[in-house]
Formats: structure tokens, sequence, C-alpha cells
């Protein structure tokens, strides 16, 4: 069905204050989920590092990757969460995640199991996780797969900055004004709120993994971090993982 022009006139106005921003925004661009960044960043490692050998646990053309901005920032509104990497194939049966504060001590470390098979993996953190983390402050993660538990320094990891921030009035003005969940995922993408935009998508594709309309929205996401070689990796882990937290 289509949707009204004057909907997308709305949710283009909503959108421009929740950024601040006089710039004139086409309402294909920003229906399209294109992610602007805030206006910082701290260098993080978005791709597998780690030492390997001849016969690494991990194999494939594409690395760990965290499903991240470029810059490995991101920031969200939310009270859970969600991380997300691409896996490739591997013979590491656990994935490990660590959140520390900028004192560099733990606030949160989970064993991930990776159920073989490459694809887009995703980890909730707890609530209490959230709740403990305070608003506007960094915190670096660390995801690892733990391919040798005596050496590991040979793990390959990525790694990343996330920070909560607090929705203000016009980013729940436009999110109330919302056609669907592809409306709100731009919004956050415009708002620069990397972790709820991808969560958001991720979801409802899900929901309704044939809907070619959805898959285009992933692909315009991803692409517009330099992901789009990821874009086509099954979600089928994350979607696990959501059906069982609900």
């Amino acid at each position: 069905m289509v949707r009204p022009f004057f909907g997308k006139k709305s949710i283009m106005a909503s959108i421009a204050l929740v950024i601040g921003s006089a710039i004139s925004i086409s309402p294909l661009v920003a229906l399209a989920q294109q992610y602007t960044p805030p206006r910082r960043g701290i260098p993080g490692r978005r791709d597998g590092a780690g030492t390997r050998s001849p016969d690494a646990c991990v194999s494939g053309r594409k690395p760990l990757m965290a499903l991240s901005p470029i810059d490995s920032f991101s920031t969200t509104t939310s009270q859970t969460p969600t991380l997300f990497w691409y896996i490739p194939q591997t013979n590491a049966g656990m994935g490990e995640l660590r959140i520390t504060d900028d004192h560099d001590k733990d606030i949160y470390s989970a064993l991930i199991p990776l159920n073989g098979g490459a694809g887009v993996f995703s980890h909730v953190l707890p609530k209490s996780v959230a709740t403990d983390m305070e608003t506007e402050k960094d915190y670096r993660w660390q995801f690892a797969l733990i391919c040798d538990s005596i050496q590991p320094s040979k793990n390959p990891f990525v790694e990343g900055i996330v920070q909560r921030v607090q929705g203000n009035s016009g980013l729940s003005m436009a999110l109330e004004t919302a056609f669907d969940v592809r409306d709100r995922a731009s919004i956050y993408a415009a708002a620069g709120i990397w972790q709820d935009a991808i969560a958001t998508l991720a979801q409802e594709r899900c929901t309704s993994p044939k809907d070619p309309a959805l898959l285009t929205s992933w692909n315009t996401l991803l692409k517009s971090v330099r992901l789009e070689a990821f874009a086509q990796e099954p979600l089928s882990h994350t979607c696990t993982m959501m059906s069982e937290k609900k």
C-alpha cells in the first residue's frame, strides 16, 4: 500500500527537529535509513583481529565483523540494548562479550553460544546492566571468539564504544508520528542512534522475513556505514535469540 506523501513531510519535520539541524533532508533519503553519525567518535576495531595460524578456527572470505558505525562508536536509548556481529564459519563453540567502564572495570560479561554456521548474531544486554550504565558516558565492549582458551591473545576479536543517551521530546514526537517500523528506524538513524536503528529493523525482518521493503531498508542502513558486504548474510541466529527473549 502506498503511504500518503503528507505523512512523509510530517516525518521529515520531526526528524529535522530530532537532529536539531536546519539542513533540508529529502524524504527519499531519510526513509531509506541513512545513518547520520554523532559528531565524535573513538577509533575502535570493528573488523576481526587476532593472530591467525594455518589451523585457525575461522574460515571463509569474510572476517569477524561488528555491525557498527565506521568509527565503532554507537549510541542507544534502549533499556535493553542489542549488539550485533557478523560471525564467519568457525570451530569455536562460544564467544565472549565483555563491557568495561572508563576505569577498565568489568560491568558485564557473558558467554554466547555460537551454534555453528555463519551469519548475523546479536546479544541483548540485561536491563540491569543498562540501568547501571550512566548516560552520556562511554563504555567499551569487546567480543571475541573463544578459539584458544589457553592463549586468549590469539582469539579473533572486535570492539567498540557504546553510550546510553536520553531521548528528547523531538525524538519522542517523531517516533509517535512514524507510520511503521521502517520510519522508526529512519528516525533513529537520522538522530545518530545506531543501536536502536539496527535493532528495530532486525526485529521487524525476523517478524516479516519475506518483506522486500524491509530487506531494502536493511541493505541501505548497512551500506550507509560501509557494511553492504554483510547485508545478505542470514539473520537466523539473531531471530532465534529474539524469539527466545520474548
